[in-house]
């Protein structure tokens, strides 16, 4: 419903064509001249422009709005839900170039096709109180706390509090999917109208204690140390205080691992339900959950979103797979600790793998602050006895990490391409690259990857 006052009305229409043209326009040249700032620019202009239209755009999908946030996993779980509404014969839009900030949301609704009943978009934490109360969604789905960008937002408290003002700036009426397994996020979202989602713990986890890549397990009712039956990744799992009694739940949508193939993919099951993911890792086992549970309350049946999750496939550096120099291999995001440890884990489990790249950058999308590496896991590489090559702008400072975790690597290129060659080299015949990037170094990797397939072309032309 359109909430813009009847006498404005075509002011507004107005005015919206007017920056979209001017929007639009915007993004062209930008592709043309290779610039940045693509997908975020455009929204910039429409913005100015046309003050107001991600609000009169929000309330114009029929069937709402869902908005995904978090510090892991919120690409791949809005991509699954709408992979789910698309196969449920619901046109869905959403920012899928991943931007999403507010005039990363802009440019994403600028572009939605007017037939397009619901939108699914992933919005930064820092961003999302102000774009729920601009877009009143009708669910809102929110994934994990993790240390993230720690110039931006220092500690975990401070994504959780932006993730509760989320929560207490939601309509009445929106339903909050929540991680049951993340005691800081759970326990703000229980006071709300949610649904949980979690993981099984996994077999021949830690009960006790902590782990390298793990928050600060503190309670967070009165903030002693939280005692855990089981666990998942770093500080998720079961958890409770032996001071205040505060517990987790067993969550309603709780997926369990039946079985790993490594990077390709694992079945799990989810309230009876046996989906063949064709992604690896427990972290998109949370990600399926989350996006299973978030289909139920949008009304769509749970056997059509299992069917659907199948058809799934990764992108855009979510084990997005890739071949260079004659070798098969894959591309992850790594942003912070707890990430990276759990795509460490699936590598060195994977016994195709040959060879590891690890790009670290600094700019402002990845986070200035790369101190977070000194926590990493990538002991785990040397114990598996892994090549590795360090790159990205941070390349130095990543050799240096690696010789302290004892494994000295076998090359040190900032640049893309040069650390893809000396990885091929190292990797064996027949043996495959893993790429661990950071989200700008991705971007580096992946335009790398495009010109080399591009040169191949010319050669055969």
């Amino acid at each position: 419903m359109d909430r813009t006052p009847a006498a404005d009305r075509g002011t507004s229409s107005a005015r919206d064509r007017v920056a979209r043209g001017a929007a639009r326009a915007t993004g062209a040249l930008l592709r043309r001249t290779g610039a940045g700032g693509g997908s975020a620019l455009p929204g910039t202009v429409l913005e100015r422009l046309s003050p107001g239209f991600v609000e009169r755009r929000a309330a114009a999908f029929g069937d709402g709005v869902v908005i995904v946030s978090g510090t892991n996993g919120k690409t791949t779980t809005a991509s699954m839900l709408r992979t789910i509404l698309r196969a449920s014969g619901i046109q869905t839009a959403g920012n899928e170039s991943g931007s999403n900030l507010r005039r990363g949301v802009a440019s994403a609704l600028m572009e939605a096709p007017a037939t397009a009943r619901m939108a699914v978009l992933e919005v930064d934490e820092a961003a999302l109180p102000a774009l729920v109360r601009a877009m009143r969604p009708r669910a809102l789905v929110l994934t994990n706390v993790f240390r993230d960008q720690l110039d931006r937002y220092w500690e975990t408290e401070t994504i959780a509090r932006h993730l509760a003002d989320a929560m207490d700036a939601a309509p009445a009426g929106c339903r909050v999917i929540a991680n049951a397994d993340d005691p800081l996020l759970w326990h703000r979202a229980r006071e709300h109208d949610v649904v949980g989602f979690g993981v099984a713990s996994l077999v021949g986890a830690a009960a006790t204690g902590s782990r390298a890549d793990a928050e600060p397990e503190a309670c967070p009712r009165c903030g002693e140390t939280l005692s855990y039956a089981g666990r998942t990744i770093a500080h998720l799992g079961r958890a409770r205080c032996t001071a205040c009694s505060w517990a987790s739940v067993a969550p309603e949508y709780e997926a369990t691992v039946v079985s790993s193939s490594g990077m390709s993919g694992i079945v799990v099951k989810i309230r009876g339900h046996t989906i063949h993911l064709g992604i690896g890792g427990v972290h998109n086992a949370y990600n399926a959950a989350a996006a299973l549970a978030a289909a139920a309350v949008l009304g769509v049946s749970e056997e059509r979103a299992a069917k659907a999750l199948e058809e799934f496939r990764p992108r855009f550096g979510r084990s997005e797979e890739f071949s260079a120099e004659g070798h098969a291999g894959w591309l992850f995001l790594m942003k912070n600790p707890a990430g990276a440890g759990v795509v460490i884990r699936e590598v060195t489990e994977d016994e195709r793998v040959g060879a590891v790249v690890v790009a670290v950058s600094d700019q402002i999308a990845d986070g200035r602050d790369i101190s977070w590496i000194w926590d990493v896991d990538f002991e785990r590489l040397e114990a598996a006895g892994l090549p590795t090559v360090a790159s990205g702008r941070r390349a130095a400072d990543v050799a240096v990490r690696l010789k302290y975790a004892g494994e000295s690597p076998v090359g040190v290129d900032p640049e893309p391409r040069g650390a893809l060659r000396t990885a091929a080299s190292a990797a064996g015949q027949g043996r495959s690259i893993a790429v661990l990037a950071t989200y700008t170094a991705m971007l580096d990797v992946r335009k790398a990857l495009t010109h080399s397939r591009r040169a191949r072309l010319e050669d055969v032309g």
